[in-house]
């Protein structure tokens, strides 16, 4: 009887230490996005797809997608557009945070908003899985009751972000002017991070054509050709001024100033420019880690704070 009394505890041991020690499907909890950077109607446009993880479980998908805006400033005549200009930027608000006032019932003649199908789609995915949705030969989604809108590389957002969820690959994007900011991160199921990158793909418009450039700040490297050419800054007196000097560091070297600085110290909601460059946590004091930092930089803490927002409270 002692025996087994002896072998029936080795063997709860051997339970409880087996699901402790038990692998995890995904790296870590938390918003995983994926995103794709496209042109519609002659603008830029960003696709996202959020999965969220919750003790090692699926427990959302989330849609949306930002588009952009051209205003045309005609400034000779119709024969001569030569002077014309084209200024491409972002729309204030995304799909889902239109809502109804996306009018795709009203001008479109669907059955129900963007958002509303958006949902269903999202709602479909969990109960049944990221490979469940199908289209037709037009590319319209043909198996979610009450959705008939094409798939806008939603299937394979959500893949990707599944994917990226299992390898701790966290992102975030930022729209402005009419530049796509990046940032990413690995995560662990601790909540700590490594490998924290900034990145730029920038709008190449010609005219009244929008493109993106063909390479992003990082992929460019030496070749931005900001060091040695732009003009340098220096903070002095609580402002910064002009250096009467030529930029020292190329932008990626700058980025990183930033991203090695937020890695050794954690991220701080309350990390901010000074002056619009540099780094602060008072809005005055230039930290001296990032006071090599002169880019314009308010956007890129912007970008860390969506980042961040995405590990688990």
């Amino acid at each position: 009887m002692k025996k087994l009394y002896v072998l029936f505890v080795a063997l709860i041991t051997l339970v409880v230490v087996a699901g402790c020690n038990g692998t995890r499907e995904f790296a870590a909890d938390g918003e995983f996005t994926a995103y794709l950077e496209s042109i519609h109607s002659n603008t830029p446009m960003v696709t996202t797809v959020t999965v969220t993880i919750e003790n090692d479980e699926i427990v959302g998908y989330y849609i949306d997608a930002r588009q952009g805006n051209v205003v045309h400033d005609d400034k000779g005549t119709a024969e001569d557009a030569s002077d014309d200009t084209w200024t491409y930027s972002w729309k204030d608000k995304t799909k889902k945070e239109l809502g109804d006032d996306y009018n795709m019932v009203e001008f479109g003649g669907a059955i129900s908003e963007w958002y509303v199908q958006a949902e269903l789609i999202e709602a479909y995915w969990l109960e049944n899985g990221v490979d469940s949705v199908t289209v037709n030969d037009d590319n319209v989604i043909d198996n979610v009751t009450g959705v008939t809108i094409k798939d806008g590389s939603y299937r394979a957002l959500a893949a990707e972000a599944v994917q990226l969820a299992k390898d701790g690959k966290m992102q975030a994007v930022y729209c402005t002017s009419d530049d796509l900011y990046i940032a990413t991160m690995t995560v662990d199921a601790k909540g700590d991070f490594s490998d924290l990158k900034l990145d730029v793909l920038q709008g190449n418009p010609d005219g009244d054509t929008f493109a993106w450039k063909d390479k992003t700040k990082q992929e460019l490297g030496d070749e931005y050709g900001m060091a040695g050419v732009g003009d340098g800054y220096k903070f002095e007196d609580g402002a910064w001024v002009a250096s009467g000097e030529k930029a020292e560091l190329e932008w990626f070297e700058q980025a990183k100033l930033i991203t090695d600085y937020v890695e050794a110290n954690g991220w701080n909601k309350d990390l901010q420019a000074v002056e619009a460059r540099g780094g602060s946590l008072d809005g005055t004091t230039l930290i001296d880690d990032l006071a090599g930092v002169t880019i314009r930089s308010q956007s890129y803490y912007d970008l860390l704070e969506v980042l961040f927002s995405k590990l688990p409270e």
